[in-house]
């Protein structure tokens, strides 16, 4: 097969593997900024602004990760980074030329500045594990790569193992538009898998980011590997619900959610649904979102660090009323401090 037909075959091989309720790329109008640190303020949402959204609600996308890695001399070893996203796409056959999004503001977006090089990794449908690993905000001495098969290619790139396609690219140019940043990449090496299952494809209902999406969707399946339901991962499904549907109606979502999650990993759960908890953190972070303009899950808790602290609900009760049998099985009132309203 040769070299642009391959190219082709990635850039063309899109099957519809499960339909969601996700966010759109927006990376629509705005003046472009080469200032990868500015904030972008939420603007005015026009009707224009509306039925756009509503328009790609319709369009699916193709869910890819993004990968790049830079050699720190100092710690002697490879920095590995990959990031999730939905907005590849193909720019030109002569010469091959893709293309995809990041956010703006980005911290992958200054890696890629620096190791001009990346690999696109369009997944398979089994891989679905993978798009949430990428999805996640992490530090940069976390290994994103730990639980993930991958080989290293050009420049220390890593290439994920048993992707349906795999590109890798140099950067042909990069520009800011709106609220993202829009990289293209000349395509320099590229493999096909015909033994790969289905390309993972979304159309897209709701406003949510890929990276939600993904994880609300595995969190709703009860497909979210239990390792990965951590403190963090209870934060973003109640930020998630909330943001989208407001505290009271997205309350029988997270109870009910949380219920399913336990009982299909009974075999794993420790401590079981407490509503007396779960109730708090309801309050508290719809408080907090209605405090906090924030676009992204990750904004929104950089913005309220203190959600972190797995003690903050000390501040509230005291131990023998929250670890009652009252508390456990109906929610109960502070007798500490009085929630917020």
């Amino acid at each position: 097969m040769d070299f642009i037909r391959t190219v082709s075959l990635i850039c063309m091989r899109r099957k519809a593997i499960f339909v969601n309720r996700t966010s759109v790329i927006r990376c629509f109008c705005q003046k472009a900024s080469e200032n990868s640190s500015t904030k972008i303020d939420k603007p005015y949402e026009s009707a224009v602004d509306r039925l756009y959204k509503k328009l790609m609600g319709k369009v699916p996308q193709t869910v890819v990760v993004v990968t790049t890695a830079e050699y720190d001399i100092l710690k002697n070893r490879w920095l590995n980074k990959g990031i999730t996203c939905t907005s590849f796409t193909n720019v030109s056959y002569h010469p091959p030329i893709v293309s995809f999004c990041v956010n703006h503001p980005s911290k992958m977006h200054d890696l890629l500045l620096r190791t001009q090089h990346f690999a696109i990794h369009v997944l398979g449908k089994d891989q679905v594990a993978y798009s949430l690993e990428f999805a996640k905000h992490v530090n940069d001495d976390i290994d994103q790569f730990a639980r993930v098969p991958h080989t290293q290619g050009h420049e220390g790139i890593p290439i994920i193992a048993g992707c349906s396609a795999v590109m890798q690219c140099r950067v042909h140019s990069v520009h800011t538009v709106g609220d993202h940043h829009v990289w293209y990449g000349s395509v320099f090496d590229a493999v096909v898998s015909d033994d790969a299952p289905d390309t993972l494809l979304y159309y897209f209902k709701s406003f949510r980011s890929v990276g939600d999406e993904i994880f609300i969707k595995a969190f709703e399946d009860a497909t979210l590997p239990y390792e990965d339901w951590t403190h963090e991962a209870h934060l973003r499904m109640a930020w998630t619900y909330i943001t989208e549907y407001g505290k009271e109606k997205a309350t029988p979502f997270i109870r009910e959610g949380i219920q399913h999650f336990n009982e299909q990993n009974k075999d794993k759960v420790k401590f079981g649904y407490h509503e007396t908890i779960t109730g708090f953190y309801i309050s508290i972070v719809a408080d907090s979102v209605n405090r906090t303009s924030a676009l992204t899950f990750d904004e929104f808790i950089s913005k309220n660090s203190f959600l972190f602290d797995k003690n903050v609900i000390s501040k509230y009760y005291t131990k023998g009323r929250l670890y009652s049998d009252d508390a456990r099985h109906s929610f109960v009132t502070p007798d500490i401090c009085p929630l917020p309203c």
